[in-house]
């Protein structure tokens, strides 16, 4: 795996300061489809709930406004400039995650929000967490020189595991699991053998899942409702049914776009976690394919720069925020088919959000600073 970072080959620059054009063009796409979907999907809700069925699409027009603008700073943030600031803002990640514990407030059962100051604005750490678990195991990485145990998976695995844990603390289970596979990602490109992880992690892990799921009774009652084909579709499976519903009306070329019906108060709050179903439902089984495409293709893309990139800080950073992306759409998609638990988590650049979406376009901005210093092998 080390190879993924150095060669021995010549290597010319791509050009002068050039973003990788590809992988911006197919975020604006994919923005662009989740925005009009946003509005199609949350119309409905926003009229019987706030009188106005453009509430919806009008926050998150002002969302994606901050989040391009914080993606026009990013990319112009030099690299060596994210080097130095990693542990200084994976210590306030970190801190942050602590304060919410203490001084957080509850959207349901999980306290995982803080609020600014002064203002209406609120976030959740746990997402900064992503990018600080990306950034802080990727500076380690570039800094590692040493091998053994202690340096290839107990370092590492603090680095990753105390944030987990604080998250999972939160009772934000499905925030825990992207969280440590994002990790988890980087410790195996980074050239740690996967029977080493297994060994040394998958008690860990199995342990923490277990206690939190005999301590928290409404997560153990979401897995046994998706393991007993019996549950009751009115309550324990309401959310999930009415969005296959929609999946299934879809059919080859869907109802249309703003023809949905199980947007009308069948699928909960559509324009959130379950917005693919609403997308299926609208633009069929092509449009899906075409959505999993874009998302698939965005992947890749992002894994050319990672592989690309001559050094292992900005290549194992292109690589973190690339597999998160793709194992956030995967497991979104997965929950709303029915394939694993309800866990709640939400699509990328799709579902409404205010933090979470200006946080993603945050790490495009440093993705595609990264990008333009990707060097060519010839």
């Amino acid at each position: 795996m080390k190879q993924l970072f150095k060669t021995n080959k010549k290597v010319k620059s791509k050009g002068k300061n050039k973003i990788d054009y590809r992988f911006f063009s197919l975020l604006l796409i994919i923005l662009f489809l989740g925005s009009v979907m946003v509005f199609s999907a949350s119309y409905p809700y926003a009229s019987s709930h706030f009188h106005d069925g453009f509430y919806y699409v009008k926050r998150q027009a002002v969302f994606l406004a901050i989040g391009f603008a914080i993606l026009t700073l990013c990319v112009k943030i030099p690299l060596e400039i994210y080097r130095k600031i990693t542990p200084w803002f994976y210590g306030i990640c970190l801190l942050l995650l602590v304060i919410v514990l203490f001084g957080g407030f509850s959207e349901g059962v999980a306290k995982r929000w803080l609020g600014i100051p002064n203002t209406p604005l609120s976030f959740q750490p746990s997402e900064l967490m992503k990018l600080g678990v990306i950034m802080m195991l990727s500076w380690y990485y570039d800094r590692r020189t040493k091998t053994g145990i202690l340096y290839e998976l107990i370092l590492p695995g603090i680095i990753l595991f105390v944030p987990a844990v604080l998250v999972l603390l939160e009772k934000h289970l499905s925030g825990t699991i992207i969280v440590a596979l994002i990790g988890l990602s980087i410790i195996f490109v980074a050239g740690t053998k996967i029977k080493g992880m297994i060994f040394t992690y998958g008690g860990v892990a199995l342990t923490g899942g277990a206690l939190f799921l005999l301590t928290n009774s409404y997560a153990m009652k979401r897995i046994e409702s998706f393991l007993n084909p019996t549950s009751d579709i009115l309550t324990d499976k309401w959310q999930t049914t009415q969005g296959l519903y929609a999946i299934g009306s879809g059919g080859l070329w869907g109802t249309g776009f703003f023809n949905s019906l199980q947007k009308y108060s069948y699928v909960s709050e559509p324009q959130n976690d379950f917005i693919f179903t609403i997308w299926c439902e609208e633009t069929g089984f092509l449009g899906a394919v075409l959505l999993i495409t874009l998302f698939l293709l965005l992947v890749l893309r992002g894994i050319k720069i990672s592989i690309d990139v001559n050094e292992t800080f900005p290549s194992l950073i292109a690589l973190g925020i690339t597999a998160q992306i793709g194992i956030q759409a995967f497991l979104n998609m997965l929950v709303v088919t029915d394939l694993i638990p309800n866990t709640g988590i939400s699509l990328p650049f799709f579902s409404y959000g205010g933090s979470s979406l200006v946080i993603l376009l945050a790490e495009m901005g440093i993705l595609l600073s990264v990008s333009k210093s990707v060097k060519f092998r010839k």
